[in-house]
């Protein structure tokens, strides 16, 4: 079994420590958790392959938002300065059809496995509340660092709600090579990984296009293990 760690962060990159008391963070959920098997396609051997390694993350708090598309002004139920703590509105957020923002909800991933991808996938029930998650995918296991949770808001000039303990998107970990069985476990990174997890950042900002080429490169290395002959063999 491969083993993934995560570590919540409301509000600040820093992921040395929890910045609200730990027994009122949600922990993530197996997805399928309570699931109604009665589906056909719950029965489907793909649709559980997929999910079997899948767990939801939840929003923390209660939060309401009202985007004004006349104003192009985002209002919550937030006083300002946490508003300015919890919410991360780029320099583009309005320059596609629908506003784009990001919750500083940070959550540290990090691995000492080899092969190990990370997909962020939307939640089905998240588009009732009228945001819609943006996905993406990374191998974990040559580039260690956290993941957010960046939206559109699909409903506008409308007040928008999201009671604590709503899903807001589903973590999946999947391997290259097939494996098929992982466990997600909360633990503080370590030094090093916090020390590659500024280095990563730090790429980004004075090369914010470097980090795919170099995710490549660390890839071709993890593939020229000199054990990979087994792995051949037995396929």
């Amino acid at each position: 079994m491969k083993k993934v760690y995560y570590f919540p962060s409301i509000g600040n990159d820093d992921f040395s420590k929890e910045h609200l008391p730990p027994d009122y963070m949600i922990t993530p959920t197996k997805y399928g958790k309570g699931y109604d098997r009665n589906y056909s396609h719950a029965k489907c051997p793909a649709w559980k392959e997929y999910f079997k390694n899948t767990w939801v993350f939840y929003q923390p708090f209660d939060l309401g938002m009202y985007y004004n598309s006349n104003d192009k002004y985002l209002q919550t139920n937030l006083a300002q300065e946490i508003f300015d703590e919890y919410f991360l509105l780029a320099s583009n957020w309005l320059d596609g059809e629908l506003p784009e923002i990001q919750f500083k909800l940070g959550t540290a991933l990090w691995t000492r496995d080899n092969d190990v991808w990370v997909e962020q996938v939307p939640h089905p029930l998240l588009a009732r509340y009228g945001l819609e998650c943006v996905p993406g995918t990374y191998p974990l296991s040559v580039w260690q660092r956290p993941i957010g949770f960046g939206f559109k808001l699909l409903d506008l000039d409308t007040n928008l709600f999201l009671p604590r303990g709503t899903p807001l998107f589903m973590l999946r970990l999947y391997s290259m090579k097939g494996d098929s069985s992982y466990s997600l476990k909360k633990e503080k990174p370590p030094e090093d990984i916090l020390e590659q997890y500024q280095q990563n950042s730090r790429l980004k900002e004075f090369d914010k296009h470097a980090s795919w080429d170099l995710i490549q490169d660390r890839l071709k290395k993890e593939k020229t293990c000199p054990f990979d002959f087994l792995w051949k063999r037995q396929r």
